[in-house]
């Protein structure tokens, strides 16, 4: 059409700016952190991996354990939704069907999962400030699978299954390492069976017959 003017992109604020590029420093800082461990990596490493310069990222940390301390809070949120999304269409899958969706997801979670736990057990300094600055507790760092499994939520004891699974998955990461991908498998069926016997149990009225 003539005399059609063009659309006008709708600028972005400078504070918009700011969060998106924190955004990308923080997931960049989780990245490598995973990949090369929290002693190894350094403000350069993380400003080469976000594509911001170091200035970038000390203007808003000053520090390479400010910058940890924030992206060990970001982690406890950038892990929710990354499982959220690997469940979102799939609320029809049995619990076997999740367990495994669970399990596809902690290969990639786990490793940065534990640099991040390494890395607070390791260094005394920002340990005390993640205490003091944090606003969520350090066991929201390895929990916090509830809402995926909402048939637990009517045992007597569901946050502790839950974070019963966690470790599994935690322990099976950590044996894929240097077992065959075979036995890894039969490990995770063996757990599985386990977890469908002990909820058949658990379904059991007060007094029924063994």
């Amino acid at each position: 059409m003539a005399d059609q003017k063009p659309e006008k992109r709708e600028r972005r604020s400078q504070k918009d700016r700011s969060e998106s590029m924190q955004r990308k420093v923080l997931d960049a800082t989780l990245r490598c952190i995973g990949e090369r461990g929290y002693i190894g990596v350094s403000l350069q490493d993380i400003a080469d991996a976000a594509g911001v310069s170091r200035g970038a990222i000390t203007h808003h940390y000053s520090s390479k354990i400010e910058l940890t301390s924030s992206a060990i809070q970001h982690f406890v949120h950038w892990r929710y939704e990354k499982v959220h999304r690997a469940f979102e269409g799939k609320t029809d899958l049995d619990l076997r069907g999740r367990l495994d969706v669970l399990w596809g997801e902690f290969q990639e979670i786990f490793p940065i999962m534990f640099e991040l736990i390494v890395a607070l057990r390791s260094d005394k300094e920002l340990l005390a400030l993640y205490k003091r600055s944090a606003k969520t507790r350090i066991e929201e760092v390895i929990t916090g699978y509830d809402e995926f499994f909402p048939e637990l939520s009517g045992l007597r004891v569901p946050g502790v299954v839950i974070a019963v699974m966690a470790a599994f998955y935690r322990g099976v990461y950590i044996e894929s390492v240097s077992r065959d991908p075979a036995y890894i498998e039969e490990m995770k069926q063996v757990f599985q069976d386990m977890l469908m016997k002990y909820l058949a149990l658990d379904d059991r009225q007060p007094g029924a017959a063994a």
